[in-house]
């Protein structure tokens, strides 16, 4: 800022006469001009009462400690339905995509009715086997029986039997067969269905997953336990400040991403060389809280006198503030300090309430 004086300039102005004799005459004027002289603006900062707060900050690194990759059991099936989205909560046992279900649950339907058939056959065959054998009992019941009838009976049965014993067999053979592919059939559609084996949240699922076809080395999604994510810390200077009953705010992400979270102390007993804090929030950008940041009050005073942390200069062992007089000249005070806050510095001696310092 520039600050005008005005100056009394004396003009002399020489007239010369022509001619012998004559004197010079010498014209005395006066002019006004405005002289520019640099003035310093300060930024100033008041003395208030206020508190003060100490403050201990410490980093954390987010740590997903159990996360469970899926992959579909089945090869080169098409993928008809997905039913999650990436941050969904999911419990275990819930579906979370299956192939073309239709085309299988057909497959097992007619499997199912091929091998009821076989079971009903065989299950005839065998009926009317002991119904022909019985009937040769009771034929050779009526009469005494000698020595041949005896064996007569005897040969009638192993005949009987043998007259069954291939369809038997055959009918035997197929009820297994059919068993064995249905049994496939079904572990196919358990393999063609994507469960969540936890409870958790869904953290990764594959774009444009329906429609693709399947493979079994491919990762599909993801699930992690909710429980298991924690921002974990080695700075064991904040363990004496914390209080497992108070929820923290922790800062995660720098500048236009910078984002504020919810964070709670966790798992005590494992406290040692690292301190854990389990994230709250069920939703959030996993590219932000990959790391944070989570401020403890250490100490504090309250209704004190204080100014800004930035008013406050150091010389050896003295602070010392600025102030401006009445005539606008800066000057020097010493003061006595008590906390240092985050932002504010407790002063106990050398300034009033209202002051202004310089910032």
């Amino acid at each position: 800022m520039r600050k005008g004086k005005w100056l009394v300039l004396a003009c002399l102005t020489a007239v010369l006469s022509t001619g012998c004799g004559q004197e010079e005459e010498v014209d005395r004027s006066v002019v006004l001009q405005e002289e520019v002289v640099d003035e310093t603006i300060y930024e100033q900062t008041p003395v208030t009462r206020g508190t003060v707060q100490q403050a201990l900050v410490i980093s954390c690194d987010y740590s997903q400690t159990l996360e469970m990759d899926l992959y579909f059991a089945v090869d080169q099936v098409i993928i008809t339905d997905v039913y999650v989205e990436r941050g969904d909560i999911v419990k275990k046992g819930q579906l979370l995509a299956s192939v073309d279900v239709e085309s299988l649950e057909k497959q097992i339907r007619e499997r199912e009715h091929e091998l009821a058939r076989a079971s009903l056959k065989l299950q005839q065959l065998t009926e009317s086997l002991n119904f022909d054998l019985e009937q040769a009992d009771i034929l050779f019941s009526y009469t005494h029986m000698t020595e041949d009838d005896r064996d007569n009976l005897k040969e009638q049965k192993e005949n009987i039997e043998k007259s069954y014993r291939s369809s038997l067999e055959d009918t035997a053979d197929s009820v297994e067969m059919l068993s064995i592919r249905l049994e496939s059939a079904r572990e196919y559609l358990r393999n063609g269905n994507l469960y969540s084996p936890i409870d958790g949240v869904i953290n990764y699922i594959k774009e444009d997953m329906e429609g693709s076809t399947t493979d079994r080395e491919e990762k599909v999604a993801s699930v992690y336990d909710a429980d298991s994510c924690l921002f974990v810390s080695d700075n064991q200077e904040a363990v004496s400040h914390i209080d497992f009953e108070q929820e923290y705010t922790i800062v995660c992400g720098l500048g236009k991403n910078q984002k504020e979270y919810t964070v709670v102390p966790v798992n005590p007993e494992k406290w040692g060389e690292r301190i854990y804090f389990r994230l709250l929030e069920e939703e959030y950008d996993p590219n932000v809280i990959k790391s944070g940041k989570i401020t403890f009050i250490t100490d504090q005073a309250e209704h004190v006198l204080c100014v800004d942390k930035e008013a406050i200069h150091t010389s050896g062992d003295r602070y010392y503030v600025y102030l401006l007089d009445e005539e606008g000249i800066r000057r020097m005070r010493f003061v006595e300090t008590g906390l240092w806050g985050v932002d504010l510095v407790e002063i106990r001696e050398g300034l009033e309430e209202g002051e202004y310092v310089i910032k």
